[in-house]
């Protein structure tokens, strides 16, 4: 298995721990009222969950569908990493500002890496099975 399957792998374990520890302030941060019976961001959180989890499945199979979730996979660091703990943890504006000041370049740094890695004819060939 290449390292950037490796680190992906490592990336998207990652993102679904993340995930199912937020999962709860997610819950808690959606109204149910009758105006609005669900949030974007619990839209946003479903669908990544729901793509994680697939991509994780095909990847450990090998499967060619797996390469382009991987690819999809590594654009998510940024929005999770930098997006969801302010507005979850109810950060005060100056350190939200902070947060994301730390966040997104390294976010943005793990995603380039990502991509770089995967793109590689290494990668691509490891997923191989139809």
């Amino acid at each position: 298995m290449p390292l950037a399957v490796r680190l992906w792998f490592a990336v998207a374990f990652a993102l679904l721990a993340l995930t199912g520890l937020l999962l709860g302030r997610i819950v808690e941060f959606v109204d149910f009222s009758e105006r609005a019976p669900f949030s974007l961001l619990g839209i946003f959180m479903m669908i990544e969950l729901a793509a994680v989890l697939f991509g994780i499945t095909v990847a450990l199979q090998r499967k060619r569908i797996a390469y382009r979730f991987a690819l999809a996979i590594a654009f998510l660091p940024v929005p999770v990493l930098a997006g969801l703990p302010p507005v979850l943890l109810d950060f005060p504006p100056t350190a939200a500002n902070g947060w994301y000041l730390l966040l997104v370049p390294i976010g943005a740094a793990l995603t380039a890496g990502l991509l770089v890695g995967l793109l590689r004819p290494g990668a691509r060939a490891w997923f191989n099975e139809d």
